[in-house]
């Protein structure tokens, strides 16, 4: 599927079409030749697709009236989303349910049932990312209450070469849920060597940070950037 816009001329395009794949970079708009990625039958992606039909088939069992309110919630000018032109859109009930329960799964919660009544909390504060090629002292920090007792946090992670202060090196990202039970510091030990393996000076991590309300409604992340120290 191809996202286009149209102005005097074409203004954007995202997606695939005609063999050519179309995005863009801090260079401009690009396209490339398009191939087929791959689609390992891995234990995440088996795991990953295995809780999406759970997860519909929870669906169908909540009550009809609580169904609609999702539908009503997912209406709302305040659940409006960005597509990659910037043009906003939205999502069905379902989909936000599936979405909101695979967050709060995400930091050991259980999904709700009932349409949410709190609104989009505002993105953290992230004072500090400290990655060490040891890891046994990589924290986030972060003021005081920042998270708990109102809010989880959520972490994305990647790891790659150190290609500029602020450029997002292309690795795989790392999910991390947690309750945090308060203070100012996270430590990231041992999900990050479990994750990268080791790590090497001169690399660079790069983090997103989201605050996560109780019922599974997630912020805007908070980007950072660290270099990789002893």
């Amino acid at each position: 599927m191809t996202i286009c816009k149209f102005g005097v001329i074409v203004t954007g395009l995202r997606g695939t079409v005609g063999g050519l794949t179309f995005s863009a970079n801090k260079s401009g708009p690009y396209a490339r030749a398009w191939s087929r990625g791959a689609n390992p039958r891995s234990t995440l992606q088996s795991t990953h697709r295995a809780n999406l039909s759970a997860l519909a088939a929870q669906w169908r069992n909540i009550d009809p009236a609580n169904q609609a309110d999702w539908n009503t919630w997912a209406a709302d000018p305040l659940q409006e989303l960005e597509n990659p032109l910037g043009e906003g859109y939205y999502i069905s009930g379902f989909l936000w349910w599936v979405r909101m329960s695979r967050w709060l799964t995400a930091v050991g919660r259980d999904p709700i049932e009932t349409a949410p009544l709190l609104t989009k909390p505002a993105a953290p504060t992230i004072a500090a990312l400290q990655v060490s090629v040891g890891a046994s002292d990589s924290i986030i920090g972060y003021a005081d209450n920042t998270f708990a007792p109102l809010y989880d946090c959520t972490i994305q992670l990647c790891i790659g070469p150190s290609i500029g202060a602020t450029a997002k090196p292309l690795k795989p990202l790392f999910l991390k849920g947690a309750q945090l039970p308060g203070g100012n510091v996270l430590f990231l030990t041992p999900e990050l060597t479990t994750r990268f393996g080791a790590l090497t000076i001169g690399m660079k991590a790069f983090a997103e940070v989201s605050r996560q309300n109780l019922e599974g409604y997630r912020s805007a992340p908070f980007a950072i950037p660290a270099d990789i120290i002893a």
